[in-house]
């Protein structure tokens, strides 16, 4: 691995909205350089824009190994990277019999293989104390009508994780996954939209927002700075993590709203 890079730089997928967008964000207040990663530009400029600074947008698509190849090459370029965040993620409803090969591989790529490969990819660039965090799911346990493909990939995702925390120990890469929902993104607002008929956890996600009760995403990416800057290794890839549990809110829920505002 190459010696601490300074700066210390991290790499952020889905970084152009929602959760990622709100990590890149945080680490960016932190003084992390952020690569800030996703498949359109437009909104990854944004990102930049809202941070001021430390946030360097990349266009490109984690699923095509291209696209993984092409970061790697500019994480060794930066001098090589500290941290990566597995923020990018698509959902997709649709009934279980309409369910497609495409779709379901789309999401496979996308959720699994993507957070894998790119893992792997990045193993000659990882700085010393390098740490992997995923973005979990609470779907990764409870299934959910219309969103079968979804659940299976978060559950995959979250295996992974696992599997990584042993396999990458030895290398030096510490890795754990963190559950940041039920949080005010995109991704949820298009849920609690849907048709119950459709999706009955609409009504769910609704009634959350109706009791004050979705996270935001400001909190979730001052949450998940404090996993990677804060925290020892040992005690970061100890265990998977969840936003919800009240334990350690006295570490870093200081000044900081844990829930959204916005009707």
């Amino acid at each position: 691995m190459n010696a601490a890079a300074s700066p210390v730089v991290a790499i952020v997928t889905g970084a152009g909205s929602g959760i990622g967008r709100a990590v890149a964000l945080a680490l960016a207040q932190r003084r992390v350089t952020v690569l800030a990663v996703g498949r359109r530009a437009a909104p990854l400029h944004e990102t930049a824009a809202a941070a001021g600074a430390n946030v360097l947008p990349i266009a490109c698509d984690v699923a095509d190994p291209a696209g993984r190849t092409t970061l790697a090459r500019l994480a060794q370029d930066a001098g090589g990277v500290r941290y990566v965040v597995h923020a990018a993620g698509l959902h997709r409803l649709e009934p279980l019999l309409a369910i497609t090969r495409d779709n379901w591989r789309t999401l496979m790529h996308t959720n699994v293989e993507a957070r894998l490969f790119l893992t792997l990819e990045l193993l000659p660039v990882y700085d010393s104390g390098a740490r992997v965090l995923f973005v979990g799911s609470n779907s990764a346990s409870r299934a959910r009508v219309s969103a079968t493909a979804y659940c299976v990939s978060q559950a995959a995702s979250t295996m992974l994780a696992r599997c990584l925390t042993m396999e990458l120990a030895a290398r030096g890469v510490a890795v754990t996954s963190a559950i940041p929902s039920p949080a005010r993104t995109p991704m949820v607002d298009q849920q609690m939209a849907a048709d119950p008929a459709l999706y009955p956890d609409a009504l769910l996600y609704r009634r959350y927002r109706e009791e004050g009760k979705l996270i935001a995403a400001a909190a979730v990416g001052k949450f998940f700075s404090w996993l990677l800057l804060d925290l020892p290794a040992g005690e970061f890839s100890s265990r998977d993590w969840n936003i919800a549990e009240g334990a350690h809110h006295p570490e870093w829920l200081v000044n900081t709203t844990l829930y959204d505002q916005a009707p």
